[in-house]
């Protein structure tokens, strides 16, 4: 009986999620505050370095690079009141690797993803935010569960860009509109 409870207990300590407990919820998504240290990795997702992103972009074709930045929405509309700086043909998706993800939030990332990668899971993405910004682990995260298969996390971000003497420009949010839901 002593066997058995003690092979439970190791069961159960193995079978932990890798992230659980304060700071996250209960399926794994980092809640806020999303500017502190984040891991090395995301689970169903490929980690690059400015380099690694670098000859990425230069050698494969069709790349989407995500900007998951968040941003003030009210209104019906978003609250930008300065520029937003992102990497040269990234897409902003803003308010996406919030946890709670809000059903809207979640729709306004679906028909984004299903218009850029002409609704191919294959396609290869490319979240990140800033250096130390859980916000884009977050989103790689769920993009990997929803089924895409070539997810990257770029965990420098912008910030690691522009210390790479990367050049940005400046974008605006995708729209938000509910005739995009058809």
């Amino acid at each position: 009986m002593m066997g058995r409870l003690l092979l439970t207990l190791l069961v159960a300590i193995v079978a932990l999620p890798a992230f659980s407990g304060d700071g996250f919820d209960a399926e794994g998504y980092r809640l806020p505050p999303y500017r502190s240290p984040t891991p090395e990795a995301v689970e169903g997702a490929v980690t690059l370095n400015t380099e690694a992103l670098k000859t990425m972009l230069s050698t494969e074709p069709g790349v989407v690079l995500i900007d998951v930045y968040n941003v003030g929405y009210a209104n019906g509309g978003f609250l930008q009141d300065t520029p937003h700086w992102t990497l040269p043909g990234a897409i902003w998706l803003p308010n996406t690797g919030s946890t709670p993800l809000e059903n809207r939030w979640r729709d306004y990332l679906r028909r984004h993803l299903k218009r850029l990668t002409e609704d191919d899971k294959d396609r290869a993405l490319v979240f990140f935010c800033r250096a130390d910004c859980w916000l884009s682990w977050n989103v790689a995260k769920r993009i990997a569960a929803d089924g895409y298969t070539a997810v990257y996390w770029y965990r420098n971000g912008v910030d690691g860009w522009r210390e790479a003497d990367g050049k940005v420009e400046a974008v605006r949010p995708e729209p938000f509109i509910a005739e995009m839901a058809q």
